[in-house]
């Protein structure tokens, strides 16, 4: 790494003024600051918002609630543009270490002409490890983990993800079309089956989500979960065959589910509508230095 490489900071939010506050508090004190922080403002009240305004060194983007697909689509994009070379994201209830970035970007797969992306381990409130990237090919890295604190990953989800703006460039933007669920999976899978990522375990994150009730009961999370799925695997690596095949189970799996009563009755029209649901990869119109 020969050149300065810019870091821009993005948290997407949503009516969470308390624990966004922690998140800008932990971003404004890392060891190694951001160069920018954007927020991606997506509801909540007039004071959270007067509050982000007062802040030194934050750009605030407001928009209409898109989920945490729109706000991340429009976080990284906006970054992009303004040229930074890495786009750094995380939750509003997603606090990193205070020397999280410091870790991230000191260790030695900090190039984005090679890396994809960084990722970091994250942690639930009580200390316990979850939601943090899947390991790629465990051989690959039992001989180096002592020595770069690294594991080859095959993909992460938003919380403490540093992504390199030329991956983005060259592989596309996350989908806001997704709303939430999958969008972080298809996104992230994308961008490490192109360029090698790894998880940086000496980077932490700590995530302040309330537990969350089984998916099957609340509407709004699984017909969002049913229709994604099917775009999912139509974006994936696999062949056309292998991905009609996908297809097809799904479809019979969440049909099944239902008259066996294991899903409820509401998935049926998502799952028809996730036979037409096929949106397009979209690209930021470049900049990180005009490439």
């Amino acid at each position: 790494m020969n050149n300065y490489q810019s870091v821009a900071a993005v948290v997407v939010t949503f009516n969470r003024e308390e624990e966004l506050k922690k998140v800008i508090h932990s971003l404004q004190n890392q060891s190694k600051l951001p160069d920018e922080i954007i927020v991606i403002f997506q509801g909540g009240s007039m004071a959270s918002l007067e509050w982000l305004k007062l802040q030194e060194g934050i750009y605030v983007y407001v928009q209409d609630n898109k989920g945490s697909a729109g706000g991340f689509s429009k976080g990284i994009e906006l970054a992009i543009e303004k040229g930074h070379d890495w786009v750094w994201v995380t939750d509003d209830d997603a606090v990193p270490a205070l020397n999280s970035l410091e870790q991230l970007t000191s260790c030695p797969y900090f190039d984005c002409t090679k890396t994809g992306m960084l990722c970091s381990v994250i942690y639930d409130k009580d200390d316990k490890v979850y939601m943090s990237p899947v390991v790629k090919g465990a051989n690959e890295w039992y001989k180096t983990v002592l020595q770069d604190k690294c594991v080859t990953i095959s993909y992460g989800c938003w919380p403490g993800s540093l992504i390199a703006s030329k991956a983005v460039i060259d592989y596309g933007l996350p989908i806001a079309e997704y709303f939430f669920y999958d969008e972080d999976f298809e996104f992230t899978s994308r961008i490490a089956r192109q360029r090698t990522s790894y998880c940086v375990i000496t980077s932490h994150v700590i995530h302040y989500q309330l537990p969350s009730a089984n998916m099957w009961e609340s509407p709004r999370r699984y017909k969002k979960f049913v229709r994604n799925r099917f775009a999912t695997i139509r974006l994936s690596g696999d062949s056309i065959i292998k991905k009609e095949i996908k297809v097809l189970l799904w479809f019979f799996k969440i049909l099944t589910g239902v008259f066996l009563g294991k899903f409820p009755i509401g998935a049926i029209p998502p799952l028809f509508e996730g036979i037409f649901f096929r949106p397009k990869v979209k690209y930021p119109t470049t900049s990180a230095k005009d490439y």
